[in-house]
């Protein structure tokens, strides 16, 4: 194995919970495992001018500040990012920049030059996703400049950036999870529901997901009372926070009278994720929009059937019928009818999370997909430099 020295650049990292910092504190983790260098260069928010390095479970961290202040973010983040990236590759020899958020990322990489190693970019899909609908296919080629491959973790990011980068290379690599964090434990998921006062003989749903409107939880809200009517031994857990959360727990409560079987959590931290999902019995996921969902991928993990919307890379993960049921986006009603298929029979509800976790252990876990990201890095270098 060639021992490569590789740079992740993302201004989204732990401690922000989300996709895009889980995804590179993971790939970064089983890169450093199998014996590669990685250094993390990322932002801190607040003032001041002070770069701090730490290590993180072994990785080495750069934070540059990030000053809540707008005219001054691009002065103290990008300018300075992209001046620590230039001092890296001169002093310390790397080969790969993995960078990864559209907006602030972008910027930095405009003003980097390097053709003694490979640039990579993971498309995460959100700012590409709005640009790509409207139509500016030549501000994104202005965005993501010097660029030699771009990762995409689904079919539909990949057919997106093949439109829009019609002759540059584009590989899609889904996302994963790390099976010793997510896992199924009974008797987590047990203490879980004893804190939260739900009956062990109650087939609990749980959902972790922002509270926003392109997650499409209204249409949950919207099923609820019907279900919770037709289901005396049916209980709901709903983490996440977002601007539709109050208004959320409002209409519950008005149109169930307070039920207790409503459970909402708001912000949880990631080492809270765990229990949580091993609480419920079905995973559901409503979004609208989607890459491809790690949450999902958690689900997954800890052997939870899933019901998703057929949108964006959930069918590239979720097998209708095999590991859960896919649903219509946009739909209450598709919603409660996905979860009556599992509430109705918990045999064949238990038999898809099992086949989830399956899929999980072969495939869809970081260790074989950093593989397979290791490997384009390799080809990448191999086209660029000869």
């Amino acid at each position: 194995m060639t021992k490569r020295r590789i740079l992740m650049l993302s201004s989204d990292f732990l401690p922000n919970i989300g996709g895009v910092a889980a995804y590179v504190y993971e790939v970064s983790k089983q890169l450093l495992q199998e014996g590669h260098e990685v250094t993390i260069l990322t932002k801190y928010d607040g003032f001041g001018w002070q770069i701090r390095e730490e290590i993180l479970d072994r990785l080495r961290v750069i934070r540059v500040p990030f000053a809540p202040v707008k005219k001054l973010q691009d002065l103290e983040y990008v300018v300075r990012t992209r001046k620590i990236i230039k001092d890296l590759i001169a002093r310390e020899a790397i080969d790969i920049i993995h960078w990864h958020t559209l907006n602030k990322d972008a910027k930095v990489m405009r003003g980097i030059q390097f053709p003694k190693g490979v640039i990579v970019h993971t498309n995460h899909f959100v700012w590409f996703r709005e640009m790509y609908r409207a139509g500016q296919f030549a501000k994104l080629q202005r965005m993501i400049p010097f660029t030699d491959h771009i990762i995409a973790p689904s079919h539909e990011i990949e057919e997106m950036s093949r439109a829009v980068f019609p002759d540059g290379g584009v590989t899609r690599i889904p996302n994963g999870v790390d099976p010793t964090s997510f896992y199924p434990d009974g008797t987590l998921g047990a203490k879980t529901r004893l804190d939260y006062g739900i009956p062990d003989d109650h087939t609990v749903v749980v959902t972790t997901n922002r509270m926003s409107e392109e997650k499409g939880m209204g249409y949950l809200i919207d099923a609820i009372p019907e279900l919770l009517q037709k289901y005396e031994k049916l209980s709901f857990i709903m983490a996440g926070d977002g601007p539709e959360l109050r208004y959320f727990e409002g209409k519950i409560s008005e149109s169930t009278r307070n039920n207790p079987r409503v459970h909402f959590l708001g912000r949880i931290r990631n080492n809270d994720i765990l229990p949580i999902v091993n609480a419920g019995d079905i995973f559901l996921q409503t979004s609208l929009e989607e890459g491809c969902s790690i949450s999902v991928l958690e689900a997954m993990a800890c052997a939870k059937p899933v019901v998703a919307t057929l949108v964006g890379g959930n069918p590239d993960i979720v097998r209708h019928d095999v590991t859960g049921v896919m649903i219509a986006p946009k739909s209450s009603k598709a919603v409660a009818q996905g979860l009556e298929k599992l509430i109705s029979n918990p045999d064949k509800a238990t038999l898809y999370g099992e086949n989830g976790k399956k899929a999980v252990h072969e495939e869809l876990n970081w260790e074989q997909l950093t593989k397979r990201i290791v490997a384009l890095y390799n080809e990448s270098l191999a086209q660029k430099l000869g």
